[in-house]
């Protein structure tokens, strides 16, 4: 059976026997290499043999104070020691284990352990990075992992602990109701064009992430990235708060599209939705403009006051909702006059006694409760394509029929 030498000689892992010397004081101050191993010898970049008797302070300019305290205290005091150190001179770590032999003798195994330190380094400063970015940014940031099909939210007081972490995206977002149902067609569409090789990628959406049940806007910005250490493809991204913003512009879009006194399209928004679905009208479809004007609404504003015609013209408004589709287009020309357009239907006769009939029922319902609506209605139906003024012009000579004919009732021009 070959010696122990043997083994150790040939021991991957760095190893050495060491003589710790001491000054007059007795404190730690050089040591002296008693056995070292090929390994070791490789480490220090020397012949195997050549440290046997050397001091280590002959061969190096300065010794780490670390480890010359770690041997002391294994050679004097009976102290097994591991240590991580730092070698500046090679810029390499070292796991060392250290433990005692005889009296004021020690015995060092030294691992490399660079590349993992520099791993463990490098991830320690993407956190301080990361915790950083956190504190000073007012996104809310989060990481996904398709690999995995993990979805991580950073440390944020705006995401409840249950919505930190989220498997399974995007099913699971709605259905813990992150997203409403539906928005899921936005994150698969954010994947594909990243996967497409889109750099950046960006929409809007509303979300719940604090588990309360309301939904904000946030503008969401991403980008996909290739995992440094395990080739695991990621998105990374943030959400920006955009709710206010949003519900801003909403709100004057509205107040620019909207009469303010009955909560319908004013004339110009009509006009546009009624000239945008004639340009998409295809051949043989068949469009009907509704052109609507209160009888006797002068008697109206003369005898009860304006605040009173205004309130008339509110619940005639009223009726127009429950009367059309909420895909038709219902608007205030202006004064008394309204106009409902509806286009593509398949049975125009039928529909048009179908709505007008719905119409006098509603207004029916408005005298029960002391409003004394009645109408005059134009109408206009053709399967050919015209302009918006044709529409009108037509419309309103049906009305004045229907005005010439008795009031409350309504009159229809084809042109099919």
């Amino acid at each position: 059976m070959r010696d122990v030498d043997f083994y150790l000689d040939n021991m991957p892992i760095a190893f050495c026997a060491i003589e710790v010397l001491t000054d007059e004081e007795g404190k730690p101050r050089d040591y002296r290499f008693t056995y070292s191993n090929k390994a070791h010898a490789r480490l220090e970049g020397r012949p195997h043999g050549q440290l046997l008797g050397r001091r280590y302070l002959e061969i190096h300019d300065k010794i780490s104070p670390r480890f010359l305290s770690g041997c002391y205290e294994a050679a004097y005091q009976g102290k097994e020691q591991v240590l991580n150190d730092y070698n500046a001179e090679r810029d390499r770590h070292f796991l060392i284990y250290i433990y005692p032999l005889e009296a004021g003798s020690c015995a060092c195994m030294m691992q490399d352990v660079t590349e993992s330190r520099r791993l463990e380094l490098d991830l320690l400063h993407e956190n301080e990075k990361r915790k950083f970015l956190l504190e000073s940014a007012t996104e809310i940031i989060f990481d996904y992992d398709r690999t995995k099909d993990v979805l991580t939210f950073w440390d944020s007081g705006n995401v409840s602990e249950e919505n930190k972490t989220i498997a399974r995206c995007p099913e699971s977002l709605v259905e813990r109701g992150v997203i409403r149902e539906g928005d899921e067609k936005l994150i698969d569409g954010m994947f594909r064009e990243l996967s497409a090789g889109k750099r950046v990628a960006e929409f809007n959406i509303q979300a719940c992430l604090d588990g309360s049940g309301i939904y904000s806007w946030y503008t969401v910005r991403c980008s996909v990235y290739s995992e440094k250490y395990t080739g695991h493809l990621r998105v990374i991204g943030c959400l920006r708060n955009v709710d206010r913003m949003i519900r801003e512009q909403r709100a004057l879009q509205r107040e620019a599209m909207y009469d303010p006194l009955v909560d319908l399209y004013n004339v110009k928004a009509g006009k546009e939705l009624v000239s945008e679905e004639l340009d998409k009208t295809e051949d043989n479809e068949v469009n009907m403009m509704f052109l609507m004007d209160l009888d006797d609404f002068k008697y109206v504003n003369d005898t009860y006051g304006h605040q009173k015609g205004d309130e008339f013209l509110k619940r005639f408004a009223a009726a127009l909702k429950n009367t059309f589709r909420k895909s038709d287009v219902v608007y205030r020309m202006g004064g008394d006059e309204f106009i409902g357009f509806t286009s593509n239907v398949s049975k125009p006769e039928q529909a048009v006694e179908r709505i007008m009939g719905r119409l006098y029922r509603e207004l029916e319902e408005a005298r029960q409760e002391g409003f004394d609506l009645r109408c005059s209605v134009g109408v206009f139906m053709t399967s050919r394509r015209h302009s918006y003024s044709h529409f009108y012009n037509m419309a309103d000579q049906a009305l004045y029929a229907a005005k010439r004919a008795g009031k409350h009732q309504y009159q229809i021009i084809r042109d099919m």
